[in-house]
């Protein structure tokens, strides 16, 4: 399941570029669930990190435009293919600043060969929303993969952190660790705790620094293998951006 974003605010827009990714999925056997938003503030109340693998944001609207609408949800979310759609091609050089993965001009009567065209440049670079769903009987807690910046266990319970939340609950790393996608992504850097390497801001001998302001601690066994971890990642996310 492929989970997209569709942020404009006119509803017939909305509409057709809902239908247009329908068509798209039956053709190419994927499977979407869209959300569609009439508003840049909307799009961002919803938009935890990890919920969107692709975003189709219109660059000209009421309130936030598009262009503010993608760098605050950049500053969160480092993962989502966002996709500017307008009728004003001049636009385009603003989705450098935000990374944006394609550009798409509105055309009136609307026509499909364009979006087909983007989307078959942009399915490789595609992933799946993976979720982390885990319980012990009174908590129960799912979430997507991409939105956890780090677990930590102290007394047999485990703590799930997200940009915005923690979920506590009894369980252990190894529970957790059996879900985790092993790509390289996810990197047990102290006894009790294992981080998401998408999420880290630097890293010191002894201590990680998230990207949402927290520290944790680094074993010194630990620290060579995961700058070695932390620099193959790098490579790995600048490899899938590149196609």
């Amino acid at each position: 399941m492929l989970h997209a974003a569709i942020v404009d605010d006119l509803p017939g827009d909305r509409e057709q570029l809902a239908q247009f990714l329908s068509d798209y999925g039956e053709e190419r056997s994927l499977s979407f669930q869209v959300e569609c938003f009439s508003s840049g503030e909307a799009f961002l109340q919803a938009a935890h990190p990890g919920n969107f693998s692709l975003v189709f944001l219109d660059i000209l609207m009421g309130g936030i435009n598009g262009v503010e609408t993608a760098k605050r949800f950049r500053a969160a979310d480092p993962q989502a293919l966002l996709v500017f759609v307008t009728t004003e091609a001049s636009y385009a050089l603003e989705g450098y600043n935000v990374e944006a993965s394609g550009f798409l001009v509105k055309s009136a009567p609307p026509s499909r060969e364009p979006f087909f065209r983007l989307m078959d440049r942009l399915q490789p670079k595609l992933r799946p929303t993976s979720l982390i769903e885990l319980e012990d009987g009174a908590s129960r807690v799912k979430l997507p993969t991409d939105s956890l910046l780090y677990a930590d266990v102290k007394n047999h319970d485990i703590t799930l952190h997200t940009m915005d939340s923690a979920f506590s609950l009894r369980g252990t790393l190894e529970r957790l660790n059996s879900q985790l996608p092993q790509n390289g992504q996810f990197f047990q850097c102290h006894r009790g705790v294992i981080v998401n390497l998408d999420w880290v801001d630097s890293v010191g001998k002894q201590v990680i620094s998230m990207k949402n302001g927290d520290v944790l601690p680094v074993s010194r066994r630990s620290y060579k293998a995961l700058t070695e971890a932390l620099t193959a990642r790098n490579f790995q996310r600048l490899r899938e951006k590149m196609g």
